[in-house]
């Protein structure tokens, strides 16, 4: 069988999820869905970045104790990936001491193989993003310097323990040319060669003395861990690395045929795609397969920001339109190469056309001509009298069955949609186009039966293909039809099968 570990970053808790943690999840849940559904062994996970300045100081302004305020984000999180039915195999939390002591194991690995030293940090750092930036790379603005989001930079000069980034400077560029696969859209890394390797890359300070709230550094406890390299390693805590109960390391990150995919916005790529990698090459540890990096979901023509308090709260599109709509638009209107502005009207259009007019409404329509013409029972093919139009939707079928498992394995899900909704607009087309009520009509059963047979089993293959994203309208539809939906069926006739009434599965609004 053949395998995939697949992640989306740890989400920091600082606050509420919003649409764009929403996005990144379920984009991963629904590749792993789809994974899974082609026969993949699959480990998904995500979970929560719990440490760093930025979390002491928001449970200090709301005058909450800081483990309380990160078990009740954790709760929130949790509760919204249960209603988008995000079926992740591993929730991390970097608070919890698993994950704090493989943390420290692997410092002191690196201290002791002088990956790791003490200076004077100094530089241009980001509080809100915990990031550094030197002069080059910040942006300059009415004589102050601001990082990439807007956030005001303050200079820092102080001890720190750093990693030696720089000598891979050259290996990392290098790998970037060689695998052009590693990082999708393969722009990207053009993206961060020129943005952070052609200047020289600096060694990345990794402690901090003023703050602790952190993984405490067993060498000198008057240190904590920076939080972005304690965050990263959640990808190995999460399978249990360099602990005596390996098993998933070794099933999954260890096994070399096992697909290992990273997925994230764009903002934190410098992290996964440079450093990232770097620190597996000091762990002498596989790098994964594949990167992937979408762009921002823009609100009013701005990235959405708790800062700019132009977030999207995901909830009230979910108590609107349900989970299954919003997992639908944002798989749907996802883009690896651009941002996309949300509107509630774009919204409300992709919801009334590929939702309430294309695949609700066409099986209720198919479901009510079956009923009404032949008593629930979905009629048999006789393979004669097999029109023009019959062959047409004959030869799309089989189109789009040679072509999911690409879109799969491609991670081109978005293109797999299209094709499911053009397919919809044939079968609208086919039912105008052969006039099932005037065959019944002049008693021209043979032609009516073939239609039926083959409408409804076409229609079965694009509700199995949609079944990884619309996981609440599949089961409702598998209690209409009597049928176990899964990827088995793809390409069954279903001639036979009683069937019951088919209320409407998206109201329109």
């Amino acid at each position: 069988m053949k395998k995939i570990y697949i992640t989306t970053p740890i989400y920091y808790s600082s606050g509420k999820p919003h649409l764009g943690h929403a996005y990144t999840t379920i984009l991963a849940d629904v590749i792993a869905k789809y994974k899974k559904a082609i026969g993949y062994d699959v480990f998904f996970t995500t979970g929560m970045d719990e440490h760093g300045q930025k979390i002491f100081d928001v449970a200090k302004k709301i005058k909450k104790d800081v483990e309380q305020m990160l078990d009740d984000n954790a709760k929130i999180f949790q509760e919204l990936w249960k209603k988008l039915d995000i079926s992740y195999d591993f929730f991390v939390r970097t608070t919890k001491q698993k994950h704090k002591k493989i943390v420290q194991k692997i410092f002191s690995y690196l201290y002791k193989k002088k990956y790791i030293y003490e200076g004077i940090w100094t530089s241009y750092y980001c509080p809100n993003c915990e990031e550094n930036y030197t002069k080059t790379q910040a942006i300059k603005k009415n004589g102050k310097l601001f990082c990439k989001l807007g956030h005001e930079l303050v200079f820092k000069n102080e001890p720190s323990f750093f990693l030696k980034t720089s000598k891979f400077q050259q290996w990392i560029t290098n790998y970037f040319q060689k695998h052009q696969n590693f990082i999708y859209p393969s722009f990207r890394a053009k993206e961060l060669i020129n943005n952070f390797l052609e200047e020289g890359l600096k060694d990345l300070s990794i402690s901090r003395k003023t703050l602790h709230w952190g993984i405490p550094i067993k060498e000198n406890k008057e240190h904590v861990i920076y939080v972005w390299f304690d965050a990263l390693f959640n990808y190995l805590t999460n399978l249990d690395f360099a602990t005596k109960k390996c098993q998933n390391f070794t099933k999954y990150w260890k096994d070399k045929k096992c697909e290992i995919v990273h997925l994230m916005s764009k903002e934190i790529s410098r992290f996964h795609c440079i450093y990232w990698p770097i620190m597996l090459k000091m762990l002498n540890l596989r790098l994964p397969n594949k990167v992937i990096i979408h762009g921002w979901i823009i609100n009013n023509n701005e990235k959405m920001s708790k800062s700019k308090g132009n977030v999207i709260d995901p909830w009230q599109y979910i108590n609107n339109f349900g989970s299954d709509a919003l997992r639908y638009f944002l798989v749907k209107e996802s883009s690896f190469e651009n941002d996309f502005n949300f509107t509630d009207k774009f919204f409300c259009d992709v919801y009334n056309h590929d939702l309430a007019n294309n695949y609700g409404n066409m099986l209720t329509r198919i479901v009510g001509m079956i009923k009404k013409y032949c008593h629930d029972v979905v009629p048999s093919l006789t393979k004669t009298n097999l029109d023009h139009n019959d062959q047409k939707i004959i030869i799309k079928r089989k189109e789009i069955l040679k072509k999911y498992k690409n879109f799969i394995n491609n991670y081109k899900i978005k293109d797999l949609l299209n094709e499911v909704q053009n397919s919809y607009l044939l079968l609208n087309k086919y039912i105008d186009e052969t006039k099932p009520w005037i065959l019944f009509k002049n008693r021209e059963f043979s032609k009516l039966f073939n239609f039926l047979n083959i409408i409804f089993n076409f229609n079965c293959d694009l509700i199995i293909l949609l079944s990884p994203i619309l996981t609440q309208a599949t089961k409702r539809i598998e209690k209409i039809l009597h049928l176990k939906l899964n990827f088995e069926l793809l390409n069954k006739d279903h001639a036979k099968l009683k069937i019951h009434s088919c209320p409407p599965l998206f109201e329109r609004k």
